[in-house]
């Protein structure tokens, strides 16, 4: 099926979004967000794709003060997310600080001149109190704009590339799985059928850029030219979702979607169109022969980890044998392998564990480990996971 046209950039978001979870599923009301902040010669702005900057107070000239808080409240996680743009002149100073309500300053800042490459903010730049909820930043600009955010922009363009990419390969087909409540599309990418099956799914919290970074070096090394490769694709069909919560990533959102709800806690529920574009599809392949094996679900959060079920609860504890070579091959990249009892909480891993009786396991990237690291460690991951199905 071919996709509806995509655009070609995501720098520039014409339409100003007020999320929708300011109106749905909030304990009590929440500001509304600003997109733009001005002193007499610098502006602040969030007018693109992933902006987020809460709201702005100016403080003097070239002085800002943002106060970041969640769609929810409580919220569920505290991971604030920020992302704006600051326009001036060459040689300006900037002094911005961030004030996190209902968290702190998980992300340290990064920053852009293009919204594409990013490199992490200068410790002379930066002072945080984490206890105090506040970090402060110091600024000069070498050009009319940079951006800063607090992970790598993500958003429209890089899954463009990467649907464009896996479409170029012999043995991928994309389709489009469902819409999100925005009616943004979302995309499953597939390889031929077969009577196993393998789901990967991807980016239910917005924030989570290195699980996005994993899944995809992850996926590129079982879609490889290898022997291996080759052998697990003519056993297990691939099903991908890249990209689970569109509106959430373009909205710059903490963790929900635009209706205020966690994608990851709908899973049982099912009560919102993204989770059941999957489970519609998965339920059509499994009335059509196919079985599924695996359910991997890439994330992101303070350091490298894998949560799956306890041998307890999986005699054949297909994890700790995957794992367990993989560390072998990984001396140099620590990770945890946390092995929890099957909780009543709706995420993606309890329900498709408990609904299959499969290997259900979160795949959890630190939020500041090298990126490199991350892919190269994706590449051993992936190999070990095809040797230990295909035995």
């Amino acid at each position: 099926m071919t996709r509806p046209m995509r655009k070609a950039r995501y720098i520039v978001l014409s339409m100003v979004l007020i999320p929708a979870f300011f109106l749905v599923g909030c304990a009590a009301p929440r500001p509304v967000p600003d997109r733009s902040c001005e002193s007499e010669s610098i502006l602040i702005d969030a007018h693109f794709e992933g902006g987020q900057m809460g709201t702005c107070a100016v403080r003097g000239e070239g002085q800002f003060e943002l106060t970041l808080f969640p769609e929810d409240a409580p919220p569920i996680n505290k991971s604030p997310w920020y992302a704006f743009r600051v326009s001036g002149q060459h040689g300006d100073k900037v002094r911005i600080r961030m004030m996190f309500e209902d968290g702190y300053a998980r992300y340290w800042p990064k920053l852009s001149r293009d919204g594409e490459t990013w490199t992490p903010l200068a410790e002379s730049q930066v002072s945080t109190d984490e206890e105090k909820g506040w970090m402060n930043l110091e600024l000069t600009l070498d050009q009319a704009r940079i951006f800063v955010a607090g992970q790598e922009l993500l958003t429209e363009r890089y899954y463009d590339d990467w649907l464009d990419e896996l479409e170029s390969h012999s043995e991928v087909s994309t389709r489009l799985l469902g819409n999100s409540v925005q009616n943004r599309p979302i995309y499953l990418a597939e390889t031929a059928d077969r009577p196993e099956l393998v789901l990967l799914i991807g980016r239910q919290h917005p924030p989570e850029m290195t699980g996005a970074i994993s899944m995809r070096s992850f996926i590129q090394t079982i879609l490889g030219d290898t022997d291996l490769a080759r052998r697990f694709r003519d056993r297990y069909k691939l099903a991908i979702v890249p990209l689970m919560n569109p509106d959430g990533v373009a909205a710059g959102h903490w963790r929900h979607n635009v209706n205020g709800v966690d994608v990851n806690r709908d899973w049982g529920p099912f009560t919102q169109p993204e989770t059941n574009a999957v489970r519609r599809w998965l339920e059509n392949a499994e009335a059509g022969g196919m079985e599924l094996r695996l359910l991997l679900d890439f994330h992101s959060t303070f350091e490298d980890l894998f949560y799956t079920q306890p041998v307890s609860e999986n005699p054949l504890d297909f994890a700790s044998r995957w794992l367990g070579a993989s560390a072998v091959r990984l001396p140099d990249f620590p990770f945890k392998h946390e092995a929890n009892p099957v909780s009543e909480q709706p995420n993606a891993k309890n329900y498709f564990y408990t609904s299959r009786g499969i290997p259900a396991i979160t795949y959890e990237s630190g939020d500041e480990t090298s990126r490199g690291q991350i892919e190269s460690a994706a590449v051993v991951f992936a190999e070990e996971m095809m040797r230990e199905m295909l035995k």
